[in-house]
């Protein structure tokens, strides 16, 4: 699980964040304001796994917003290189980060 906290009101980081995913090639299956819950799944690929993952985002005090990134899955298929997870959720909260 790896986190990052943005200096952005929490309505904010919550609508970049919905949005950004779907740049991502990432499908949104559940979205709830909130709780501050996002689901996302990739649709199915020759080149890159499966993934399945939930951002948690949480405001915090100073008008901080915290996203943490849990849940992340990554199901390979056929011959597909092997992806760490831990990568992966880095290059999602890097995403998010150029969003925002």
């Amino acid at each position: 699980m790896k986190s990052s906290v943005f200096q952005y009101p929490y309505d904010k980081v919550l609508r970049r964040t919905h949005g950004m995913l779907s740049k991502l090639g990432l499908k949104v299956t559940d979205y709830d304001k909130k709780k501050g819950l996002i689901k996302a799944r990739s649709t199915f690929s020759f080149t890159r796994p499966t993934v399945k993952i939930d951002l948690i985002i949480e405001e915090m005090e100073n008008h901080n917003t915290k996203v943490s990134v849990t849940g992340l899955q990554v199901k390979r298929h056929f011959f597909q290189r092997k992806q760490d997870a831990e990568n992966r959720e880095a290059e999602i909260l890097d995403a998010i980060t150029t969003v925002i």
